[in-house]
């Protein structure tokens, strides 16, 4: 009986973690830029890149962003994770997680304070336009439009939809989040699977995004299938141990370490 047990045990656990699954492991030790392409939002200049000891920092003091993306990656459903750890804060600010990117645009999901013209830090994932910086969909004051009838001014309804989080499914939700904590690690997690996309932070999910951009007319590329990228406005932060897990993703890189081993670090150059 025990045996019988152990052999459907086995064939259950076959069946949830498919076999062709692939992992891609970036660490960033030895980091070079090979594997990778700079994506800027409304064709911003190039961003700072570095590699110090191990980690990878970033600096961006204006408010477009700027995104890592791995080059040639055209994959469906994944999970994503990566360290990030904010070192300081130069005005408005987000730090960026992005999925399906292509030439024209991305699902963004961003901690910070700049999109929305947001009162509070808030977490936020849409479809953003890369070459006009445009959030794409229904805005926000759409989902109290009978408000504005019954005289409520516009900037007051924002106020509030900001403050209390508000989700559709055309790729927008908007929820409060704290900023990230400068100088300590957080980790950020993506899960995409088909039109539904989970944001997690540190474990905690905090966006739970429907994207039904089939049937969105606007948009010029398929976001069925896309690359992935990290990235920052307004921030200078350091990024680690990034893992990308699914059936299309290919392996690469080796074991991952924690962020809280790394040595004391000083500016250098990225590594070739």
């Amino acid at each position: 009986m025990k045996f019988a047990i152990l052999i459907i045990g086995g064939i259950l656990l076959c069946q949830a973690l498919p076999v062709s699954a692939g992992t891609f492991l970036e660490t960033f030790d030895n980091f070079n830029l090979k594997n990778w392409e700079e994506v800027n939002e409304r064709n911003a200049p190039a961003g700072e890149w570095q590699g110090i000891n191990g980690v990878l920092q970033a600096k961006n003091k204006d408010d477009a962003i700027r995104m890592l993306v791995i080059k040639d990656a055209a994959w469906h459903d994944y999970e994503v994770e990566i360290d990030v750890m904010p070192l300081d804060k130069h005005g408005r600010g987000h730090i960026v997680l992005a999925a399906r990117v292509n030439q024209t645009h991305a699902i963004v999901f961003a901690i910070g304070n700049i999109f929305w013209n947001a009162p509070a830090p808030i977490a936020s994932g849409f479809i953003l336009n890369l070459n006009t910086g445009t959030r794409l969909g229904i805005p926000l004051i759409l989902m109290k439009i009978e408000d504005l009838f019954n005289g409520r001014p516009q900037g007051e309804i924002v106020d509030e939809l900001l403050r209390v989080g508000v989700a559709t499914n055309i790729c927008t939700t908007v929820s409060p989040h704290p900023f990230l904590e400068r100088g300590k690690w957080a980790q950020l997690k993506l899960r995409v699977v088909d039109k539904i996309f989970t944001f997690s932070v540190n474990g905690e999910v905090v966006l739970y995004l429907t994207c039904l951009f089939n049937n969105l007319a606007f948009l010029e590329e398929d976001l069925n299938v896309g690359s992935v990228g990290f990235g920052l406005a307004g921030y200078t932060a350091r990024f680690d141990n990034l893992k990308i897990t699914g059936e299309e993703v290919p392996n690469h890189g080796g074991l991952a370490v924690q962020p809280q081993s790394k040595l004391a670090v000083t500016w250098g150059q990225l590594k070739k």
